[in-house]
C-alpha cells in the first residue's frame, strides 16, 4: 500500500498536531503553515509555550485574546503530549469551537490517538513526522543540496551520508552544509569527500580517541593536556597518527552538527540520539559543547577537516598536523 501523503496546510487550519522524532519535518510543516497564514492574514505573531510548565490558562488566554497589533496568531505548545494528557477534555471542547484569529499548534514526540484527532481533522491536521527510509533520505539530500546549498550531490555520496549518519534529517542537512562549503564552484560533493569527512559515530576506536580529547578540553591545562592525550594514544596506545587525526576531525564534525541543532532549539536528548551518544558519553560531550558557540564549532570542524585531508594526502607530517590542531583547539576553547 502506498504511503499516504501529508496534507497541504493552508490558512483554514485552526489546530495542527506535529508529532514524531523528526524535528526538521516538524519545522518544515510549521513553516508551510506560517507561509499560508501570512499570505492570508499578513503579519503573523508567534507565541511558544513549554507544555511541561505552561498552564491551560496560559495557552487559552493567548489563543482567545486579540493581539494589540490586530495580527493573526500562531500559538505553539511544545512537549504537547504531556500537556494534552493533562488537559484533553479542555482541548476537546476547544476543538468544537476554535477561535478564528489564531491557530493552535501542538508539537510532541509521541501522540495518543483518540476522539480529539477526529475533531482536529475537520479544521486542521494531525501529521506524523517520522524519520524517512534510507532511500528517501538519500533522495531528499540530493534535492536539498540543489535547492538550499546550491551544489550537486553525487548519487553514491547521498547513500554514503545516510550510511554514516543514519536518516535524521537535521544531522544530515547540517553535515551537507559543511560539505557544500568544502567544494569549489561547480564541483559536486563526491562519495570520496563524504568518506574523508563524515565519520561513523558508533565506532569504539573513535570513541577512545574522542574521549581523550574531550577530557583534555575540560582540563585547565588546555593545549598541553590535549597534546599529552594524543601522544599517549599514538605512543602508548599504538594508534596511527592519520587515524587519530581522522577521529579528532570526526569529533569536530559532531560539535558542528550538535551546535547547529542546539541553536535550532533541538533538545539535548535528541542531539545525543542523532549522534548516537548515550549516558556518560553524552554528558561529557554536552559539557564540552556548552563551551563552544556555533561559529567556533564550525570553524574548528573546517580546520580539523583540512588537517585531516593534509595528513591523508601526505602534505606535511601527520603528527605535526595533529599537534597543530590541538593547539588551535585549545586556543578556541
Amino acid at each position: 500500500m502506498a504511503k499516504k501523503a501529508d496534507p497541504q496546510l493552508d490558512a483554514s487550519v485552526r489546530m495542527l498536531v506535529l508529532y514524531g522524532p523528526e524535528d526538521m519535518l516538524k519545522r518544515a510543516k510549521l513553516d508551510e503553515l506560517r507561509d499560508a497564514l501570512t499570505v492570508e492574514h499578513g503579519e503573523v505573531e508567534t507565541f511558544t509555550f513549554d507544555g511541561l510548565s505552561a498552564t491551560l490558562s496560559d495557552v487559552f488566554d493567548e489563543l482567545r485574546g486579540y493581539s494589540l497589533m490586530q495580527t493573526y496568531k500562531a500559538v505553539i505548545v511544545d512537549n504537547a503530549d504531556e500537556f494534552t494528557k493533562n488537559h484533553r477534555d479542555a482541548l476537546d471542547r476547544y476543538a468544537d469551537n476554535p477561535v478564528d484569529h489564531a491557530t493552535l499548534v501542538l508539537r510532541a514526540q509521541k501522540w495518543n490517538k483518540g476522539n480529539l484527532d477526529k475533531k482536529i481533522a475537520k479544521m486542521g491536521a494531525v501529521i506524523k513526522c517520522d524519520a524517512p527510509k534510507p532511500a528517501e533520505a538519500a533522495k531528499w539530500l540530493a534535492q536539498r543540496a540543489k535547492s538550499e546549498h546550491g551544489v550537486t550531490l553525487a548519487p553514491e555520496a547521498g547513500k554514503r551520508m545516510v550510511d554514516h549518519l543514519g536518516t535524521h534529517l537535521t544531522a544530515l542537512d547540517t553535515e551537507l552544509a559543511k560539505l557544500a562549503v568544502m567544494v569549489g564552484d561547480g564541483e559536486p560533493i563526491t562519495a570520496d569527500l563524504v568518506d574523508s569527512v563524515v565519520g561513523r559515530s558508533n565506532d569504539e576506536s573513535a570513541w577512545v580517541v574522542q574521549d581523550a580529547v574531550l577530557r583534555a578540553m575540560g582540563s585547565p591545562r588546555g593545549g598541553k593536556a590535549a597534546l599529552e592525550a594524543v601522544h599517549d594514544l599514538i605512543d602508548v596506545g599504538g594508534q596511527p597518527e592519520v587515524l587519530v587525526m581522522y577521529f579528532v576531525a570526526d569529533l569536530m564534525r559532531k560539535f558542528a552538527v550538535a551546535s547547529t541543532m542546539k541553536r535550532q532549539g533541538v533538545p539535548a536528548g535528541a542531539i545525543g540520539k542523532a549522534l548516537k551518544l548515550w549516558g556518560p558519553r553524552q554528558q561529557l560531550f554536552m559539557t564540552a559543547l556548552s563551551r563552544l558557540d556555533p561559529d567556533t564549532a564550525t570553524a574548528l570542524f573546517r580546520r580539523a577537516a583540512q588537517r585531516d585531508m593534509r595528513s591523508k594526502s601526505g602534505l606535511g607530517d601527520a603528527r605535526r598536523n595533529l599537534e597543530c590542531f590541538c593547539v588551535e583547539l585549545a586556543d578556541s576553547v
